[in-house]
């Protein structure tokens, strides 16, 4: 695994892990984003990769800053 797609998986775990502390479903995590639930399914497994608008939206929508969101990436 290269190491874009090694840091998007990352990324995505971090994102999941984040959602489940604040037990929200996929769904209810991509209702306040403002996307599909599939979307939020690819990119927690690091298929797709977010705009920086996006990952701005996921960090408000989970209620941490961008800094905490990047933790340990």
């Amino acid at each position: 695994m290269d190491t874009i797609s090694a840091t998007h998986k990352r990324f995505g775990q971090r994102i999941k892990e984040l959602r489940k502390r604040l037990g929200l479903t996929q769904e209810d995590l991509a209702f306040k984003v403002g996307v599909d639930r599939s979307y939020m399914g690819f990119v927690e497994r690091g298929e797709k990769n977010p705009t920086l608008k996006r990952i701005i939206s996921i960090s408000k929508a989970l209620g941490v800053s961008l800094s905490e969101l990047f933790n340990s990436i």
